[in-house]
C-alpha cells in the first residue's frame, strides 16, 4: 500500500520518529484509542474483506512471483522457509472462529501514523476500503511497537485497546502473515 501524502506540516510527525517515542506509555495509549475509534466504524459496503484465507492466498501468490524475501523476516522467522510459514499460517487459521468484521487498515505500520500534540491526526490511507478482524491492525502495530519500544509495548497495546485476554493464536497468525505480506 502506498502511503498517503504527508507533505503538509499539519499532517504531524511519524509515530516512529524519535520525538514520538520519548513517552512510550502515552504513545501506546494514543494508538490504542485511535484503533478503537477506527475499529468501531462500520465497514463500508464496498470494503474488501481481509480474511486469514485471503491473506494466505495473497502470500501464496507473492511466493509464486518471487515477491517474498526471507531476509526481510523478523529474526525469529528467518530460519523458516516461506512455504513453511504459509503452512503454519494455514494451520493457525484453521483453529479460529470468524471475527465480526470491522474497518481495518490491513497493513498498518507505526510509520503510517502521524501525531500532533499526542494525538493521531492522520495515517497512510489504504488503497482500498478494508474490513476484517481487528487483530490484523493490532498485530501489525504490536510488532512495530515491540521493535521500536520493546516487548512490553505489546501487552500494553492490547490492554489499552480493551482486550483483557488477547487471542494468542490470532496474534501469531497475523504476525506470521506479516512476514509474508510486508
Amino acid at each position: 500500500m502506498a502511503p498517503g501524502p504527508f507533505d503538509d506540516p499539519a499532517d504531524g510527525v511519524p509515530a516512529d520518529a524519535p520525538s514520538s517515542l520519548t513517552r512510550p506509555d502515552d504513545l501506546v495509549a494514543t494508538l490504542a484509542r485511535f484503533l478503537r475509534r477506527v475499529h468501531r466504524s462500520d465497514p463500508h459496503s464496498d470494503a474488501i474483506m481481509l480474511t486469514p484465507e485471503s491473506a494466505i492466498e495473497e502470500a501464496r501468490g507473492r511466493l509464486a512471483t518471487g515477491d517474498i524475501d526471507p531476509a526481510s523476516f523478523d529474526p525469529p522467522y528467518q530460519p523458516h522457509d516461506p512455504v513453511r510459514l504459509i503452512e503454519i499460517a494455514a494451520g493457525l487459521a484453521g483453529h479460529l472462529t470468524d471475527a465480526a468484521p470491522v474497518t481495518v487498515h490491513g497493513r498498518l505500520h507505526l510509520a503510517d501514523l502521524r501525531l500532533t500534540n499526542g494525538e493521531v491526526v492522520g495515517w497512510a490511507v489504504p488503497e482500498a476500503q478494508n474490513a476484517g478482524d481487528p487483530y490484523v491492525d493490532l498485530s501489525w502495530l504490536a510488532r512495530d511497537l515491540s521493535m521500536a519500544i520493546g516487548p512490553g509495548a505489546v501487552p500494553a497495546l492490547f490492554d489499552a485497546y480493551g482486550l483483557e485476554r488477547p487471542d494468542p493464536v490470532r496474534i501469531e497468525l497475523w504476525v506470521t502473515l506479516r512476514q509474508l505480506l510486508a
